[in-house]
């Protein structure tokens, strides 16, 4: 169906593992991310799916040790992800496409939270982590 579209973007997120849940928040947001590229892409917003492609391209590395660039690449995925949600509620998309947006942004704060806990404590990010503190600050406090 969409076989000119490069394949990382055709099919789900493989890199991510799960942790042990069946559908870990990080997993969802990295599948939320693809299907926004395809649509861009299939919509002509090159722009945006080449910024969307970068925002999973910081959920595939946060396993990976933290330094300026990724803590660089982090914050422009959260800052992008912030103006994009913005710009979707505006044009009047769909609830659960803001959801979804949502979700992407709640990943993107827990694991702002991961790295800095990263630097003060030495306790690795990681996706395990990530979900660990989704579940105990943002599962409290619905948005």
């Amino acid at each position: 169906m969409l076989s000119w579209l490069p394949e990382h973007i055709q099919k789900p997120v493989a890199s991510i593992p799960t942790t042990g849940q069946p559908h870990s928040c990080v997993r969802r947001a990295a599948d939320v991310l693809a299907t926004l590229i395809r649509d861009a892409l299939l919509d002509g917003q090159y722009e945006n799916a080449f910024a969307l492609a970068g925002v999973r391209d910081v959920l595939n590395g946060l396993s990976k040790p933290s330094d300026s660039l990724r803590r660089r690449a982090e914050s422009d995925a959260y800052d992008f992800i912030a103006d994009y949600t913005e710009s979707q509620a505006q044009a009047g998309v769909r609830k659960q496409v803001m959801a979804d947006l949502r979700l992407v942004s709640t990943v993107l704060a827990a694991t702002d939270i991961a790295r800095k806990q990263e630097s003060a404590s030495g306790q690795l990010c990681s996706y395990a982590r990530v979900e660990e503190i989704i579940g105990s600050i943002y599962a409290k406090n619905p948005r």
